[in-house]
This record gives structure tokens, C-alpha cells and sequence, in this order.
């Protein structure tokens, strides 16, 4: 039981029962304690009885120039996303380290668009310490206030927004009014409108986007362009050179690598962020990999660019198809657009023709192939896999630069001073595990329950998508949701039971979403209730500035960067961040 958790939200009254003991002790005592428990103007709190008061150094374990088979170089192998971020975080956390990244001229970046999570926009300012001013003029993001699902039997779909553990309209009052989900948050009552929180008012703007979760659509050719310019100037030695062999030294120990020019690389950790080819964790270590295709069938996408004339939507927007589904990432000049399908349900040029078919205009397609699947083990020895190399799923849920930066994080977190002292190798591969078998079970779903389209690639999906790992959630909501609204105890133990990456709110906007059968929780409040907070959220997004307007002013007004990241009263501020572990 977390007490301090427990603390929040209360605060003593003045005369409470501390107060009236000290009354009762000696001076010299009551001064004592009056100055271990300070509270507000000069009172006296008790409850910081509850908080933790003592001092304590950080856990990280610098080598000096005696430590044994220390870990000082580190070689980044492979570049684009996972590469560069990896060796940033390195630098940022551990600046003592002597980083190179190793990447091959050969291999070409992948420049289809990135949507991301909330996670991720707290992961590139706080923790890798990037310059919003300076990402947004580089990279130029695009908000994602949520995601749009073209998904389920209700001819609208459904928004999954990010403020949804709010609730602060109402999912049950939104049911009962309208037969969706929609609008039950403000931030899905912004995405139905296409708008942002962002307002002119007079000689200033004023903008809510503090209280309005969002996270970063993003071009990976911008993106990986400047983290490259980044690198360099943060301290990044950078080689260009084909890797050609990996020489072993025992079945869990890399001793250099060989270029194909001839030259041997040493270092004493290697990340792979090799991407599919996973060159040294799953190649050379010979790591076993768990294929996630009982749950997810597809492996290609095709995808292409399509005009949007300026009109920026708010949100990812997932659209299904015949064999699969079509994601829409909008950047600032185009609308990314991207045919996730099944190459045993439909062929290359037939996906490509559905695609074009759907969306005129779109540029010409090129198909990318993936699996969707994990190694068996991240770190073995001394190499840990970061990105592709380790683990991917498709990207229904926006979750791979996700799951780099959370696998960043791990290694920085976890990285020994020494290869001698305690290891955490196994901790950290079964931790990392569990995240990618629960986004499995979570994809699962979106596939399980899909009754939008009658193809024979969805009754199949229907019939034989494997849910077994969320099988518990799926029990008790079938006898009542939302699940977030069930009693604490029985919250707590599906949390316990079934671990969720975004949580029980998540589910439920998934599973209400798509009009799964349920019981629904009666409602403790008269509609009026529910009908007056929709009637003030629909005011403040009547007033409110389409999406491109309000990017603009977000970029001619940098002191907006500020006050998100900074205010302590905001969602992605410093007080967040730290609570995350990336301060």
C-alpha cells in the first residue's frame, strides 16, 4: 500500500492532533518536531508524516580509472530512430561515456510519418533535454490529441482521446445521450472538431494545450535528419562503415566487430539498433524470437503522401480495410498515409489499388514487409537490442517509438559502472517482455472485435485472433463497465492480474468503443448533469482555433513551449517528468 499515494488530496486542519500534543511537550521538544514537520505559514504538518523526508544520493555508479572490465565505450550499431535517440540518451544520462554510432551508408531511412504517445513528448524534452523551439522548427511536429477509429458497428467510429482517464464529461453519460463514446472528454470533443486548445485573446494567446494531453506527429526523414545534426553536437562520434561479422567470444560475449572494409570495431556494450535484420542480438547471439502471429496477421504495408490543402488534422486517424487497416499521420505539408494489410489476404499491387481507390491522389506507393513479434531477451551478455533488433508490432497503437524510448530508458537506468558487479540483465528482459506481450493483447482487441467490415480477412481476425492474455479483463467487463468505474479492489486486481499499457481507460474506450456487450454501471447523477459539462466543453471548443492556426501560434510564441514543460500544473511539466524518472 502506498501511503503517500494515500496522502494526496487530504490536508490537516488547523488544531489537528499534533498540534494539541506539542501543546503539551516541552519547548525545546516541540520546536524539535515543529521543524522535522513544517507546514504552511509557520503550522505544523502531520500528514508530511506520510512523505519521505530523508536525503539519498542517485543510484548511478560512475567507473573511475581502477574499476575492472568497466563499461566506458559504448558502440550504438545501426542508425535512424532507435540509433540516435539511444546514443543521445547515453550522453544526456551518462555524459562520462564515450559513444559512437556505427551506420552503414547503405541502409536508407524509412521516411513515412511517426505518430507517437504522450510518453514520447515527455521522453525528447525532459529526458533527452531537446529544445522545443528548436524541434519544432526543424522537425516541424503536428499535435495528436488522439486517435480516430474508423473501427466497430456505429457509422462515426469512435475517439480514443489521451485525456481519457479524466472522464471529465462523462463515457456512460455519452453512451446514454448519443449511442457513442464521442465527446466524453474535451480532448475528444476538440478531435471531432478538428481543433486545438489554443485561443486569441487580444495582444496575447492563451492556450489550455497544458490540460489537453497530446503527443507528436512527426516526419521520420525531419526527424532522424535533425537527431543526426543533434548527435554531433552533443558529443557523438559517428562511423560509417557495413558491419560484416560479429567474432564471439564464448555464446554470450561480443568481442569486435568486423566492417566490410576490413576494420574491427571494439567496444564494451553493443546496442543493436540494427532493425530487422537484428544483426547482433537475434543473428549472431542467436536469440530465440516469439512470433505474435496468432494475434496479429498482418506483415506489409504500402504507403504513399496525400495534399491535405492545409486542413491539419488533430489527431492519427485508423481506417479500416479490407485486409487490414489504413493509418492517416498528418504533417504540416501532406497527409502520411499507410495500408497495414496481410500479404496471405491480398497481394502487393491489390493493396496498392484498394489504397489509391480509397484516397485519389495519393503519391506513388512503396511496400514496406515487417513481422510483428519479440526476442526472446533484450540484453544478453554485453548486448542489448534497442528498436526493431528486440521487438516490433504494427503500429495500431502508435507504440514503437514508444517502446524505444521505454527500452532507452531501461538500459540507461539498469547500465552497470562495471561487468563485474551485480547484473539486472534478466529483470530487465522479463520487465520489457511483459510491455510488448501486453501491447499485443491490447492490438489484439482492435482485431478481435472489428465488426466494421465483413471481408474474409476480418472473419478471420473475428474467429481466430488470439486474446487469450487479456481473457481476465474480458470476464469481469462483460459483467459490468466501464472498468475504470468498477470498485477499487476489483481495479486493483486486474491491474494485478493483467497489466495494461494504458491502463483500464483504455480498454474501455476500446471495448465500448466497438460496442462489445456488456453491463453497463448505472449512472449516479441525472442526465442534466452530464448534458451541462458537454454543453461547457462544446463552448470551449467553439472558441477554440483549427488545429494548423494553432501550431502556428505555438510558433510564434515560444513562451507556450514554456509553460507546457515548465508549469507545474501541467501535464507534461517537471513535476511529471520527474515522477516518470526522466530528471
Amino acid at each position: 500500500m502506498d501511503h503517500k499515494a494515500l496522502k494526496r488530496g487530504l490536508a490537516a486542519g488547523p488544531g489537528n492532533a499534533l498540534d494539541r500534543l506539542l501543546g503539551t511537550l516541552p519547548a525545546q521538544d516541540a520546536e524539535a518536531v515543529r521543524s522535522w514537520l513544517p507546514g504552511p505559514g509557520g503550522a505544523t504538518e502531520p500528514l508530511a508524516l506520510l512523505e519521505t523526508l530523508a536525503a539519498s544520493a542517485g543510484d548511478v555508479v560512475r567507473p573511475d580509472d581502477s574499476t575492472p572490465r568497466a563499461v566506458r565505450r559504448v558502440g550504438v550499431i545501426g542508425g535512424g530512430t532507435a540509433g540516435y535517440l539511444t546514443a543521445l540518451a547515453l550522453k544526456a544520462k551518462r555524459p562520462w561515456l564515450d559513444v559512437t554510432l556505427v551506420e552503414s551508408p547503405q541502409i536508407p531511412i524509412i521516411g513515412v510519418g511517426e505518430a507517437t504517445v504522450t510518453y514520447m513528448t515527455l521522453f525528447l524534452h525532459h529526458y533527452l533535454g531537446i529544445d522545443a523551439e528548436e524541434l519544432y522548427r526543424r522537425v516541424r511536429p503536428t499535435w495528436k490529441v488522439g486517435i480516430r477509429f474508423d473501427w466497430g458497428p456505429h457509422p462515426d467510429g469512435f475517439m480514443g482521446p489521451f485525456d481519457w482517464s479524466s472522464d471529465n464529461v462523462g463515457i456512460q453519460g455519452a453512451i446514454a445521450a448519443t449511442g457513442t463514446i464521442n465527446g466524453a472528454t474535451l480532448g475528444s470533443a476538440l478531435m471531432m472538431a478538428d481543433k486545438a486548445a489554443v485561443y486569441r485573446t487580444g495582444d496575447s494567446p492563451t492556450s489550455l494545450m497544458k490540460y489537453v494531453p497530446f503527443a507528436y506527429h512527426l516526419d521520420n526523414g525531419l526527424l532522424v535528419s535533425y537527431l543526426t545534426e543533434l548527435a554531433r553536437r552533443r558529443g557523438v562520434h559517428h562511423i560509417d562503415a557495413t558491419i560484416a561479422d560479429v567474432v564471439l567470444d564464448g555464446p554470450e560475449w561480443v568481442d569486435h566487430l568486423r566492417t566490410s572494409d576490413g576494420r574491427d570495431l571494439g567496444f564494451d556494450l553493443y546496442v543493436d539498433c540494427t532493425g530487422f535484420r537484428s544483426q547482433l542480438l537475434g543473428k549472431a547471439l542467436k536469440t530465440p524470437y516469439l512470433p505474435y502471429s496468432g494475434t496479429l496477421f498482418t506483415d506489409s504495408a504500402v504507403t504513399g503522401n496525400v495534399d491535405h490543402h492545409g486542413d491539419i488534422k488533430p489527431y492519427t486517424q485508423a481506417t479500416t480495410m479490407n485486409a487490414g487497416w489504413c493509418w492517416r499521420i498528418p504533417t504540416r505539408d501532406s497527409d502520411h498515409r499507410g495500408y497495414v494489410y496481410s500479404s496471405a489476404a491480398i497481394s502487393d499491387e491489390e493493396a496498392a489499388e484498394e489504397l489509391a481507390a480509397r484516397f485519389p491522389g495519393i503519391s506513388e506507393p512503396r511496400v514496406v514487409r515487417f513481422r510483428s513479434g519479440r526476442h526472446e531477451k533484450a540484453w544478453r551478455g554485453n548486448v542489448m537490442g534497442i528498436g526493431n533488433s528486440y521487438g516490433f508490432v504494427e503500429p495500431l497503437e502508435s507504440t514503437g517509438l514508444m517502446m524505444i524510448g521505454i527500452e532507452i530508458q531501461t538500459l540507461v537506468s539498469c547500465l552497470p559502472a562495471s561487468w563485474d558487479g551485480p547484473q539486472v540483465r534478466e529483470t530487465v528482459n522479463t520487465a520489457l517482455g511483459q510491455q510488448w506481450d501486453a501491447i499485443r493483447w491490447l492490438l489484439g482487441l482492435h482485431y478481435r472485435f472489428n465488426t466494421r467490415l465483413d471481408t474474409k480477412f476480418w472473419q478471420e481476425c473475428r474467429n481466430s485472433a488470439d486474446v487469450s492474455g487479456f481473457q481476465p479483463l474480458l470476464d469481469v467487463y462483460a459483467g459490468g463497465a466501464p472498468l475504470s468505474r468498477r470498485n477499487a479492489f476489483v481495479r486493483d486486481m486486474l491491474d494485478r492480474v493483467t497489466p495494461t499499457f494504458f491502463g483500464l481507460y483504455g480498454i474501455d474506450y476500446l471495448l465500448l468503443g466497438q460496442q462489445v456487450p456488456t453491463r453497463m454501471l448505472p449512472m449516479d447523477e441525472p442526465p442534466a448533469a452530464w448534458q451541462a459539462r458537454r454543453r461547457a466543453a462544446d463552448a470551449l471548443v467553439r472558441a477554440a482555433l483549427p488545429t494548423g492556426e494553432a501550431l502556428a501560434v505555438y510558433d510564434a510564441h515560444p513562451e507556450l513551449h514554456r509553460q507546457l514543460l515548465q508549469d507545474e500544473d501541467s501535464w507534461a511539466g517537471t513535476r511529471i517528468a520527474e515522477r516518470l524518472g526522466m530528471l
